[in-house]
């Protein structure tokens, strides 16, 4: 599994973020910021066609990013490890689970595509990430991110 962290195709100083249980893209400033922008990919590579999850590399360890439908599709972070019911865990897993593809706006990066809602992929709309159908070049900007190593050094 590839550690990683994500910034966003037209605003490289803004990366992947997750704290207090919400995905936003934001300037790193602190060790604190560099951590919640640190992320372990569990697909097979990073390569399109690959299909897994992006799961915090540092504490909190088991919360995933996820599409939660109650929050309009806002990208929330989840705790997503020992649920003991079995269909909440099957829920959990299944809104979590991205495919990667070539970046809509550059195939050089990557976006992801919600494997339970193929008709959506992460984006960021004002700094926070929706998973939302997208159309325009605008919106295929807004959804292609760039990865690099984590920005956490010794994870």
């Amino acid at each position: 599994m590839a550690k990683i962290s994500l910034f966003a195709n037209q605003f490289q100083d803004r990366f992947i973020i997750e704290r207090q249980g919400l995905a936003d893209i934001a300037r790193i400033e602190t060790d604190n910021d560099r951590s919640d922008a640190t992320f372990e990919w569990t697909g097979p590579n990073l390569r399109p066609g690959a299909t897994g999850q992006l799961r915090r590399a540092t504490p909190l360890l088991g919360v995933v990013l996820r599409n939660a439908t109650f929050l309009d599709f806002r990208i929330e972070g989840k705790f997503a490890e020992n649920i003991e019911d079995p269909a909440t865990a099957a829920e959990v897993r299944e809104e979590s689970t991205f495919v990667l593809e070539e970046g809509l706006i550059d195939p050089n990066h990557l976006t992801f595509r919600s494997v339970k809602f193929p008709d959506r992929v992460i984006r960021h709309r004002q700094f926070h990430l929706f998973a939302e159908r997208v159309n325009t070049p605008a919106d295929f900007q807004d959804a292609t991110f760039r990865f690099v190593p984590p920005l956490l050094a010794g994870t």
